[in-house]
């Protein structure tokens, strides 16, 4: 059974569509996983100078 091309350039166009927006929501979940990791972590820096606070009030 032979497609016609109007057909087969239907398809490729619908292929292609649906690679962007298989991608598209990929780098969302992707940025979206960055920044919840991001908001997780303590920054060392941070936790130093919560360090000094306390030693500080201590004495």
């Amino acid at each position: 059974m032979r497609y016609s091309e109007q057909f087969m350039e239907h398809i490729e166009y619908a292929f292609h569509t649906f690679c962007k927006i298989v991608l598209r929501h990929e780098a969302i979940n992707a940025w979206r996983d960055l920044k919840r990791k991001e908001a997780r972590e303590i920054s060392q820096i941070e936790t130093y100078f919560n360090l000094l606070s306390d030693v500080r009030t201590i004495f």
